[in-house]
């Protein structure tokens, strides 16, 4: 969700090493700030460390190793992953994907092998070793195009990402599925068992990308959590008081876009837990006043933009009640969405905890996962 742009660095990943580039080689358009108070590296400016070592895959996967998994276009993917096997794998369990996210766009594609390599390998700090399951992390592109967006909003699955036609941009969602299934045959093959479903996380944009993941394809979404939406997810309805709400804003029109219907029953079986900071102003929705004939976003259109202001709330926090009602009342059986109070665009170490044990309890089978976390006093700002 990145929309400032102020730094001054992007990272190439050569055979050689790593090489910061100059600001004359790299399109204006390609640089963002960085917020070092954040763990979750959508602002970057700068190197923070050697890319983790990637090995090459051989026909088997061996614990704690990251694999970096090539394109394989004749298997439905145009990209590279990363796959991250732990040192213990718990039977029956799943595989964790999170999107990456970088906050480039019009960056050389090494700029994004880079981050996504670094995201991977964090995963296994946050994630990976306290629940025991693998770790997938895409190497999806943000190419710059023509048109009101200027570039090509993968990492978020925006609408015109999955309207896009060209065959290595096209269909996301469809591309990481079959990252999925390739990943899942090659732990199969080497002994690891995994569910055919996986858990989904994502903060910012790549928030957006897992919970429209959901939306499209809750056979294959165990649980979601998700931060940093701007308070607003996608909406599981068509319409709210008369409004027809077209994708990515609800799914009015999702056979259109994806050429099926919503699984509705599916996805109110889907736990989700989601999380806005109140101090977090990172929002794809453009703030008002505006008008259309000088609006560009590469996430929604003037009339969804217009939409959610007028309806929602212009203010991110003031949309998570809403969505809380909506979604509770669409029937979902296990959903929570919490407000962090002075929190900005960030993942405290307390919600990366509550995220943990979310998920802990997803694969232990449990219910009420996610309508059963909950924050201190320190952090909903209460006192005794």
């Amino acid at each position: 969700m990145m929309r400032l742009v102020m730094a001054v660095v992007a990272v190439l990943v050569a055979p050689g090493g790593l090489q910061a580039q100059s600001d004359e080689a790299v399109d204006p358009r390609a640089r963002v700030s960085m917020n070092p108070n954040s763990r979750t590296p959508d602002h970057i400016s700068q190197l923070v460390g050697p890319a983790p070592t990637a090995e090459v895959y051989h026909g088997e996967l061996a614990p704690r190793t990251i694999y970096r998994i090539e394109a394989d276009p004749e298997a439905g993917f145009h990209w590279p992953y990363y796959l991250f096997v732990p040192d213990v794998v718990a039977p029956g369990g799943a595989v964790l994907v999170e999107p990456n996210n970088d906050g480039l766009f019009g960056a050389p594609f090494e700029t994004h092998d880079y981050w996504a390599a670094m995201r991977n390998e964090q995963l296994f700090v946050d994630y990976g070793r306290h629940l025991g399951t693998p770790m997938l992390t895409p190497v999806f592109p943000r190419p710059l195009v023509d048109g009101p967006e200027g570039n090509l909003y993968i990492h978020a699955m925006t609408r015109a990402a999955m309207l896009h036609q060209e065959p290595r941009y096209a269909r996301p969602d469809l591309q990481l599925l079959a990252m999925l299934d390739d990943a899942q045959a090659k732990l199969a093959a080497s002994g690891f068992d995994v569910s055919e479903d996986a858990l989904f996380w994502g903060f910012s944009a790549a928030g957006d990308f897992v919970t429209r993941m959901a939306a499209l394809h809750p056979e294959r979404v165990r649980a979601v959590a998700a931060g940093g939406l701007g308070g607003l997810p996608i909406l599981p309805v068509s319409e709210v008081d008369g409004q027809a709400l077209s994708f990515p804003v609800g799914v009015a029109d999702l056979e259109m876009v994806t050429g099926r219907a919503l699984n509705a029953e599916a996805l109110r079986e889907t736990p989700v837990l989601l999380y806005q900071g109140g101090a977090d102003e990172n929002d794809s929705v453009r703030a008002p006043p505006f008008t259309c004939d000088a609006f560009r976003s590469d996430s929604y259109s003037c009339e969804q933009a217009q939409w959610v202001n007028e309806t929602l709330g212009a203010s991110t926090l003031d949309r998570v009640p809403f969505v809380q009602d909506l979604y509770v009342g669409f029937g979902m059986r296990d959903f929570n969405s919490l407000a962090l109070p002075g929190v900005e665009h960030t993942t405290p170490p307390e919600m990366e905890e509550r995220i943990r044990d979310f998920f802990a309890c997803v694969l232990a089978g449990g219910t009420a996962c996610a309508a059963g976390i909950s924050l201190s006093d320190d952090m909903t700002g209460q006192s005794e």
